[in-house]
């Protein structure tokens, strides 16, 4: 028996459901309201949305059934949902004649209570049907209403935990969906498997019906949208898009895959949404897709490619949902971009072997050809190369190394207008992606037209100046230009140090094998040359010319070193130009020249050629209003007649030049006897220095007199020398030895003392010497600054008045430096010194010098006297002497008088003083005193 009060239906009801599950609830809520109050049909359903009620239980005539989800409108429910409770007694069909499940029921009565949360928001409703009219026991209302309130306060509760586990689901799923796609980035060992294993997660974990990648390479500009890579859907991995519908489905979602790229945000489609192009939605609709998105690779602010991802049942793409998948597309962009940097240092590495590699050859051309071909392995290019600038003409390359698929190619020149490399002369780099065949130089003659790609970078030197070039070309279209460029850089500033260093070392043996003024061999190159001829081609004749400039010295002295280092350079260019091509021309230092003549083994045609350079002087140098009138003397030596080792050879050629100066010869070949005599006059030369060093030099005295009475007037100191294994040496070999050998200053420091202790000496003996001694001044000696101060030093040493002093120097040593020699013989003059002139005749004296010259006598030369009472030319020269010193105010001292007619002559022309053996021969200071001073 049915319960008819409401406290029985309470006590009914909790029991009921007292015993069953939470899962079970509603089931058992429609059953048990159903039994309570006698109906035949409950149904308890939720309500999504504000249109549709989702059955939750419904209990029909005894049984539980299945029922669809239903349409709110034009139903009671509709009501029920806004005006809370609804109840009809009969006729329900005829009042709600759409709804067609009271049709399918035959429905006529109903009674439709909300379910309500805490809130009082309506979560669904608790309906009872009747196909009777319906009477309900008392308080039925009343109880529905309860029972309706707490339905919907377990259905709230369903709904939170449903969320809930919703809310975890998908938790879950986004940490699935991120952990596999870092995994993926981590394991990939390529871009391929990252990209297959990204689109793979997203369908297996994500849920998605396929999923493919469109990647953008580095430079690529044939695809604004990429090339597709990989794809993925639910029946597993595709190497490609090859069925008709998977065809249509990437050609109809490359719009959206266009935009994403280049928007940069993720681009939605979902099926009840506008589409962007007519007729785009009924399509997808057709291919099953519901929703489609496409979302860009974006790192570091370049775009790497498009994930691309499709659903073939309806869903809701949600904000969450985007910014998920958006992670996991910045994830995938990441991993591109982590794999190409490691790609690229992979590159960078092998690069730098290479470069290590290359390293290991030895420098210069074999190590650019090395590095060259390294190069063009390590960038995987076809061609490879390095060219330099040609210094003269900086529009012109030349190619030092070259390599064509691999193999080493001849080398070239070619015009840098209107050819890539041109570019990179003022970018710095250049980079053709696609046809630079068209722009190669024409000098390949075509060779390289197949080209597709140029990269090509500047070499610099160290102050950042263009040097060269060096780059790589491809086959193919270039589409990654960072890596290319990267590892370039690399060979490119090893390619740089090594051309600097080649410069370096060229300018390093400019320095040390060419003469800086005149940019011919120097002495070290001169060295090795000769070595080489005597080694390397010892069976060759050929002849050494030793060149030493005459009176340049003079140059220097009167117009300065500058004008004598042009007058060296316009020497060294006449000597080149009357040399055949092949005769080699070097400077050894200061005046000195040398040349090899190959292939000359004779003494004629070595001759032939010292004529020739002698002659190439014969004009005057005129520099800077400086003219120079040159002589050169020439030293020859022939290979291998007078030597067979570079020493000896160069040794006999100076020896051969030392004969023709000594000589006056233009050109002199050595002879053996040479080699003996320099022998002999070195080894007199080292006893000369000991003999000085020991004071073992001493003096001679020859009188001076006055020819009409015979009396004493004066002495001439003359040095004299016994070496006690040479034996007694003539002063004419001696002093000219000294004068050469640098040694003539000393020598005459020597005199000097010996002349004024010798005075000394003879006052202590109560002597004295008529007149002055005169003492014999080098040339040298002028130049020597300390001469006044070694004269004057002397005469107080010894306790000599410099009045008995008379210096005298010759024509010729006056004339080396005459300003420096008038004045020092002013100074000596102040001090009461005699000064004579001594072989006058012999020189080129100035007559404007020789009346500044503050000199007592003019000594006429032997030479003169000698002849000049039988040759008329000497008598003149002698006669004109004497009356050019009368009118000067100077006298005359002849030298040489051997005879009285002598005497008597000189004494006819106005001359009165002599010395010669006709008054005596020199003495030593023992006899001069007992014959001249008692």
């Amino acid at each position: 028996m049915s319960p008819t009060t409401a406290p029985e239906i309470f006590q009914q009801l909790a029991d009921g459901l007292s015993r069953v599950n939470k899962g079970g609830f509603f089931h058992h809520l429609a059953k048990t309201l159903a039994q309570l109050l006698q109906v035949d049909h409950t149904l308890v359903a939720s309500i999504e949305g504000a249109r549709t009620a989702t059955p939750l239980a419904m209990w029909s005539q005894g049984e539980f059934i299945d029922a669809d989800p239903y349409r709110l409108q034009g139903t009671p429910c509709e009501q029920v949902k806004e005006h809370a409770c609804l109840y009809i007694a009969s006729h329900a069909r005829a009042r709600f004649p759409h709804d067609a499940r009271l049709s399918s029921l035959s429905v006529e009565s109903y009674m439709g209570v909300p379910m309500t949360d805490a809130a009082g928001d309506c979560q669904g409703i608790i309906v009872l049907m009747h196909s009777r009219p319906l009477s309900l026991p008392k308080y039925a209302n009343e109880v529905v209403r309860i029972v309706a309130s707490l339905a919907g306060i377990e259905l709230s509760r369903q709904l939170i935990g449903q969320q809930a586990d919703q809310q975890m689901a998908n938790k879950q799923r986004e940490l699935r969906l991120l952990s596999r796609g870092n995994d993926a980035r981590f394991h990939a060992r390529d871009e391929t498997s990252l990209l297959q294993s990204a689109c793979r997660v997203v369908v297996e974990v994500g849920g998605y019906t396929a999923a493919w990648i469109h990647q953008v390479l580095p430079g690529a500009t044939s695809s604004p949208e990429g090339m597709l890579q990989v794809c993925t859907d639910r029946d597993g991995d595709v190497s490609g898009w090859l069925s008709p519908k998977q065809l249509l489905i990437a050609g109809y979602s490359r719009e959206f895959t266009q935009q994403a790229l280049t928007r940069r945000v993720p681009v939605v489609y979902k099926l009840e949404n506008d589409p962007p192009t007519p007729g785009l939605e009924t399509t997808l609709q057709a291919l099953d897709v519901c929703a489609l998105m496409a979302l860009p690779l974006i790192y570091r602010g370049q775009s790497l490619g498009v994930l691309t991802l499709y659903q073939s049942h309806k869903c809701c793409i949600s904000p969450a949902e985007i910014r998920l998948l958006s992670e996991l597309a910045d994830d995938i962009a990441f991993g591109i971009d982590s794999l190409r940097h490691r790609k690229a240092e992979q590159r960078i590495q092998h690069a730098v072997a290479q470069v290590a590699t290359a390293v290991s050859a030895q420098h210069g051309q074999a190590f650019l050809t090395q590095l060259t071909d390294h190069m063009a392995n390590a960038l995987a290019a076809e061609v490879g190369f390095i060219a330099t600038l040609d210094e003269k003409d900086p529009n012109v390359a030349n190619v030092l190394a070259l390599f064509v698929n691999g193999e080493c190619q001849p080398n070239f020149s070619y015009h840098l207008a209107g050819v890539p490399c041109q570019d990179v002369l003022t970018e710095r780099e250049c980079i053709v992606q696609e046809g630079a065949g068209i722009r190669l130089p024409v000098e390949s003659n075509g060779a390289l037209a197949w080209v597709n790609a140029y990269v090509g970078r500047r070499l610099d030197d160290a102050k950042g100046r263009p040097i060269g070039i060096i780059g790589v070309m491809f086959k193919a279209p270039l589409m990654d230009t960072h890596i290319v460029s990267t590892v370039l850089q690399i060979f490119a500033a090893r390619a740089a140090s090594e051309l600097g260093r080649q410069r370096d070392e060229a300018r390093i043996r400019q320095l040390a094998f060419r003469d800086a003024g005149t940019q011919l061999p120097n002495r070290t190159d001169f060295m090795q040359s000769l070595e080489e001829c005597v080694t390397e081609n010892a069976q060759a004749p050929f002849a050494l010319l030793l060149l030493d400039l005459n009176h340049f010295k003079e140059i220097n002295d009167t117009a300065g070193h500058d004008v004598g280092d042009l007058v060296l350079k316009e020497v060294a260019h006449r000597f080149r130009d009357v040399l055949p091509l092949e005769d080699y021309l070097a400077r050894l230092g200061g005046d000195e020249f040398v040349v090899i003549c190959q292939g000359v083994g004779d003494e004629a045609r070595a001759m032939q050629t010292a004529d020739a350079l002698c002659a190439s002087l014969h004009k005057p140098i005129v520099i800077e209003q400086h003219s120079s009138e040159l002589s050169v003397s020439v030293g020859i030596s022939l290979y291998p007649a007078h030597g067979q080792t570079s020493q000896s050879l160069l040794k006999h050629a100076d020896i051969a030049m030392y004969q023709a100066k000594r000589h006056k010869l233009m050109a002199r070949t050595f002879e053996h006897w040479m080699g003996q005599a320099v022998a002999q006059q070195l080894h007199i030369a080292k006893r000369l220095a000991i003999g000085i060093a020991n004071h073992s030099l001493y003096l001679h005295f020859q009188p001076q007199v006055d020819m009409r009475s015979g009396q004493l007037i004066g002495a001439e100191a003359l040095c004299r020398w016994y070496d006690e294994e040479l034996g007694e040496v003539s002063p004419g070999q001696f002093i000219s030895i000294a004068e050469e050998r640098g040694m003539i200053v000393a020598l005459g420091n020597c005199v000097i003392d010996q002349a004024c202790q010798q005075l000394a000496e003879w006052r202590r003996q109560g002597l004295h010497l008529q007149g002055q001694l005169a003492i014999n001044i080098a040339a040298d000696q002028f130049d020597d600054n300390d001469l006044i101060t070694t004269l004057l030093a002397s005469c107080h040493a010894h306790g000599v008045l410099p009045q008995a002093l008379s210096v005298e120097i010759t024509e010729s040593g006056i004339m080396t430096h005459p300003d420096d020699a008038i004045a020092i013989t002013e100074v000596l003059k102040s001090h009461g010194m005699g000064l004579s002139i001594d072989d006058f005749g012999t020189g080129y004296s100035s007559l404007a010098y020789l009346k500044r010259f503050a000199a007592d006598k003019i000594k006429i030369d032997i030479s003169f006297v000698r002849d000049m009472l039988t040759s008329d030319n000497d008598r003149a020269i002698v006669k004109t002497i004497i009356a050019m010193a009368d009118a000067l105010g100077l006298q005359t001292i002849a030298e040489g008088i051997e005879s009285k007619d002598q005497c008597d002559a000189l004494i006819a022309m106005g001359c009165s003083q002599a010395q010669g053996y006709y008054y005596d021969r020199p003495l030593s200071a023992d006899r001069f005193a007992r014959r001249w001073l008692n």
